[in-house]
């Protein structure tokens, strides 16, 4: 697994679009979408305490979370920027800004077990590289908080609060107390599973691509636009106003996409996000596809609902060569989705 999300935030336009990807967000003006940390990039602007966005994904004993943050100013009372919950909801850990704009690690909620503090402080009105790595147990368990690639905060020892559990599901980020903004851009996390991207990554950004055009398949049947690739460009899904449907297994469509942004840098994972639903009963799955060299290269089962929602398929490395990712091998790939039963 590893690499398990990423959201840069750049391919949302409503807030309600966010239900897309995340399990639970406040409602109202608690959660807008703003200016990123790059010219022409988004952000997610989460205003108290009450305003927060939740992913779910599953069990594990080790998260490993990044994200660009900005604060408005320094909160009135300790905050939880990423809270790390549990099945049953309740954080299992806390990493919190504090009144005076240090980090602080806490078992349990924002109320809970101090861990420990780091000695310096976040400045309001500035963009940092924020991660937190957990590792939850009753003993040696790891909790480190690091800030534009150092390290502030660290404690070794109990960082599990449940009775039961020792593991958390759920990562939870925060806007501040009383009435003030924090921003979230450039968002990853992993698990502490397999052979890559099981630590820190560091300061990473998450740059959007959408198709361009016909790619090898074409095997769906298109609604709206007689060209597939159009009818899954939206940088504002449309659902069923546009869209791409088969109910034959084995059917793919692929894409040929803009060609990523030119850094010269060392590419993490590429995430595939498929907005999809089955339409009538009975189970539907779908897998998403690298096309690398002319060769499809299928990712895991991914079961429908009756909604849409973002089924996403992440591939760490180029499954081709099973080495990293190079900007030019995104650029020739095709990406795109196939019916698996």
């Amino acid at each position: 697994m590893t690499l398990r999300f990423i959201d840069g935030f750049d391919h949302f336009t409503t807030i309600a679009q966010l239900l897309y990807k995340y399990n639970e967000i406040a409602v109202n003006s608690y959660v807008a979408l703003d200016v990123g940390r790059r010219s022409g990039s988004n952000a997610v602007r989460l205003y108290t305490s009450s305003g927060y966005v939740t992913k779910t994904l599953d069990e594990q004993a080790t998260w490993i979370v990044g994200a660009a943050i900005k604060i408005e100013t320094l909160p009135s009372g300790n905050v939880a920027l990423m809270q790390f919950r549990d099945n049953t909801g309740n954080a299992q850990a806390c990493l919190c800004i504090t009144t005076s704009g240090a980090l602080m690690l806490t078992r349990g909620s924002t109320s809970g077990t101090v861990l420990a503090t780091s000695a310096n402080a976040l400045l309001a009105n500035a963009w940092n590289y924020i991660e937190a790595k957990l590792t939850i147990a009753d003993s040696g368990g790891i909790f480190e908080a690091r800030v534009n690639g150092q390290t502030w905060v660290s404690y070794t020892g109990d960082t599990k609060y449940s009775s039961s559990l020792a593991t958390a599901n759920s990562i939870r980020f925060s806007g501040l107390s009383p009435a003030y903004y924090a921003w979230y851009d450039d968002l990853y996390i992993c698990d502490g599973t397999g052979s890559v991207n099981k630590d820190f990554l560091g300061d990473v950004r998450v740059d959007t691509i959408f198709p361009s055009g016909a790619g090898a398949s074409a095997q769906f049947t298109p609604t709206g636009s007689v060209n597939n690739s159009e009818n899954v460009d939206d940088a504002s899904p449309d659902d069923d106003a546009t869209y791409n449907a088969s109910n034959t297994a084995g059917n793919i469509d692929s894409f040929v996409f803009t060609d990523v942004t030119a850094l010269n840098a060392t590419v993490m994972g590429v995430q595939a996000n498929m907005i999809a639903r089955k339409d009538d009963a009975g189970s539907r799955t779908l897998r998403g596809i690298a096309r690398v060299g002319a060769v499809n290269y299928e990712g895991g089962d991914l079961a429908l609902s009756d909604s849409y929602i973002d089924h996403r398929t992440i591939w760490n490395q180029n499954p081709a060569t099973a080495a990293a990712w190079t900007e030019a091998e995104i650029n020739a790939a095709e990406f795109g989705y196939k019916v698996q039963a």
